[in-house]
């Protein structure tokens, strides 16, 4: 589970700083698109590992249109109470 929290964490520590992968999750509402979209840029995100952590952090586990950035950035912001 350490392995992919890493994983996860590493991901989304991309999303503040890269405009162009926050408008691409802004076109997704689920956590196996986010999956898809991190693993197209090399990192092994589980989408059970993150339905998991919008569990643990009180978030629906799909996100309306346009919304996805803002979600995982709260659960980024969290990570530290989550490892």
């Amino acid at each position: 589970m350490a392995q992919q929290l890493e994983a996860v964490f590493a991901f989304l520590a991309l999303i503040q700083n890269d405009a162009s992968l926050r408008a691409q999750l802004n076109e997704v509402c689920t956590a196996d698109e986010v999956a898809a979209i991190a693993a197209e840029r090399g990192y092994a995100v589980p989408a059970a590992t993150l339905l998991e952590l919008f569990e643990r952090c009180n978030e629906a586990p799909i996100a309306r249109s346009g919304l996805m950035d803002e979600k995982l950035i709260r659960v980024y912001l969290r990570r530290e109470s989550l490892v």
